[in-house]
């Protein structure tokens, strides 16, 4: 069954059995207040009339009115014989002073109230109501009850029906559109938006995202994959034309020696690929890893201090001391390593590279700059894209452009930013900001 003619289901049983609980909740409510309003009028109507009787001292009037308010009335001896009184038959029930009796009388129930009039030297007489507990008039206004609490339903279901047809309408419309992407595969179409400002229209817009997602995922895949094989063919082709050269045209020892030499090159290339490749996608596909408190002004110290930098490159920085933040140290050592070996090999002859560690607001931050070339606004959009380099003409060392995607990716698992501000021919500065800091005195056993 679908979604809408379950919803209509339910809804018209809930109505209906509404609508029925009503009916029978006026119906139990009408019926005892009625007998409250026949019992109370058939006591009061004996009361006022007794009364009448014992003003009297026990004569009743000529013009006595037997029957009153629906009340027949009948006036008792003390040894329960009848003197006067009209019923409407035969009444086989004894005297029972100031307690509302049940009897029926020709098919039909009553009431009985009794009631005594005390005589001053004489002996009791007794006023005898009866009322017949009919509830004719009631039960036509619960028929008239049951009747709208019908209607009522009807009309219910026919509204419940149009407005979960009118619900469902664009869940029906947005169901066959999946359908269709679903069908045809083609991850471009996107779902029509929806005209309402409900969360049915927030479910389109997040399944919209869901494919944008998607579909960039794809493209990237996609881009990734071709990026590999270019990355792959050039030095596949050196190996082959070398090898087809040495074994078919090499005439001397020399010219073997280069073509192998040229071999061990490419195989060299093919294998920083892979190991670069396969250290990428690990970080890639990992979700978090385990971070302890890492003094990185200590870190980036001794770290600079190894580093060979070229005679031609000096080096300046800036440390804080004491910044203490959550990372990796092997880990952060790689980012800074990646970051250093950039900014030298894209600075420029007589050129500086400025490393900084810093507190900043409530984190940290590591900064690498250089005055060298810079990015271009089309580089620096896709600085952090595997296997991007903007022109090799930028350094003498062309690498494989996936050294700011491997630090972005550990930068991610680190749970902290980084950002790139470059401009051509001024150099570029690469920032890692780590949103929060760490105990100090933690740091000490980390490191």
């Amino acid at each position: 069954m679908k979604l809408g003619k379950k919803i209509i289901f339910i809804n018209s049983l809930i109505i209906v059995f509404l609508a029925a609980v009503i009916a029978v909740a006026a119906t139990v409510a009408g019926t005892r207040v009625m007998r409250s309003n026949i019992r109370n009028t058939l006591v009061d109507t004996v009361s006022s009339r007794a009364a009448v009787i014992a003003a009297g001292k026990g004569i009743v009037p000529d013009d006595f009115d037997y029957n009153l308010n629906g009340v027949y009335l009948g006036v008792y001896l003390s040894d329960g014989s009848l003197k006067n009184g009209s019923f409407p038959g035969e009444v086989d029930l004894p005297i029972r002073k100031g307690i509302i009796s049940t009897v029926r009388v020709g098919g039909a129930q009553y009431y009985v109230y009794d009631f005594a009039i005390s005589l001053e030297g004489r002996s009791d007489i007794y006023l005898r109501g009866m009322a017949a507990a009919s509830y004719d008039f009631w039960y036509a206004a619960m028929i008239l009850v049951a009747v709208f609490a019908g209607v009522l339903a009807a009309v219910g279901v026919v509204l419940n029906i149009v407005s979960v047809k009118r619900a469902v309408k664009p869940i029906e419309k947005m169901r066959r559109e999946v359908q269709e992407i679903t069908d045809t595969k083609d991850i471009t179409k996107r779902l029509s938006a929806v005209e309402t400002d409900d969360e049915l229209a927030c479910l389109a817009d997040d399944y919209n995202l869901m494919l944008d997602g998607l579909e960039g995922s794809l493209r990237n895949q996609e881009r990734f994959t071709s990026d590999v094989a270019h990355e792959l063919r050039t030095p596949l082709t050196v190996i082959l034309s070398e090898s087809e050269y040495a074994l078919t045209d090499a005439k001397e020892v020399r010219e073997k020696d280069e073509s192998l030499e040229a071999i061990l090159r490419q195989a060299g290339r093919l294998k920083a690929i892979t190991e670069s490749l396969l250290e990428f996608t690990r970080f890639k596909n990992r979700i978090k890893i385990g971070l302890a408190p890492v003094d990185i002004s200590a870190v980036t110290e001794e770290l600079l201090g190894d580093y060979v930098f070229p005679a031609s490159v000096s080096c300046q920085s800036e440390i804080e001391e004491g910044v203490t933040v959550l990372a990796d140290v092997t880990l952060y050592e790689r980012v800074l390593l990646n970051l250093v070996d950039n900014a030298v090999k894209y600075g420029k002859e007589g050129g500086h590279v400025t490393v900084t560690v810093k507190r900043e607001g409530n984190g940290a931050a590591l900064v690498v700059r250089d005055d060298g070339v810079g990015m271009s606004e089309e580089a620096l959009e896709h600085a952090f894209d595997r296997f991007y380099r903007e022109d090799p003409s930028r350094s003498g060392k062309p690498g494989l452009g996936l050294g700011l995607s491997l630090v972005r990716e550990i930068v991610r698992l680190f749970g902290a930013k980084i950002g790139i501000d470059s401009a051509a021919g001024e150099g570029t500065a690469v920032t890692v900001t780590f949103e929060a800091l760490s105990p100090p005195q933690a740091s000490n056993a980390a490191v």
